[in-house]
């Protein structure tokens, strides 16, 4: 299984699925990280083949990029037929969406749903994607409460009423690459 870490800075293979992995390469602009490859990824096409990987990791990288479209294409091309694709962001509610000077956007839970394979907008989105998850992630104090389990079974109600009551930490989505009709 070929592994991809974009934006992997000194947690190269802090992630179960690439523990397993024989291969796994690290992306980073950084010159302080474990990347195997120096590239801005806000220069595209990135220094990979098409169809060359089983899993991408974009662990709190995507905020920091100036073109979310062109970066979700690119994770495509590169993509294998099946790839998994995780993705962790801050919460466009969180504390930590907004203490970071170089974070360029934040997400909602929906923002990706344009690279949906079952989407109808397809203006931007070359590449199209399976959404496998979803899901809301909370500091201890909302999981302990509940409020972790109502966001995540309510999330566009919570988005709406709740988001900046019982903040959030991040996002996070797990999507499968789709390359055949």
């Amino acid at each position: 299984m070929r592994v991809l870490n974009l934006g992997c800075g000194t947690a190269k293979r802090d992630f179960p699925e690439a523990a397993q992995s024989s291969e796994i390469i690290g992306v980073d602009i950084s010159r302080n990280s474990e990347a195997d490859i120096l590239h801005d990824l806000d220069v595209v096409p990135w220094p990979f083949d098409p169809d060359s990987f089983d899993l991408i990791i974009m662990q709190d990288i995507i905020e920091h990029l100036e073109d979310v479209p062109a970066t979700m294409n690119e994770v495509w091309r590169i993509a294998r037929h099946g790839c998994i694709v995780r993705i962790r962001t801050p919460h466009y509610a969180s504390y930590y969406a907004y203490n970071d000077p170089t974070h360029k956007r934040f997400f909602g839970l929906y923002a990706f749903d344009r690279f949906l394979f079952e989407s109808p907008n397809d203006l931007y989105a070359t590449g199209r994607f399976l959404l496998v998850r979803r899901s809301i992630l909370f500091p201890k104090l909302w999981r302990i409460t509940g409020v972790c389990w109502l966001a995540n079974k309510f999330p566009k109600r919570w988005e709406q009423l709740f988001a900046f009551i019982f903040r959030p930490e991040n996002l996070e989505f797990k999507f499968k690459a789709i390359k055949e009709s």
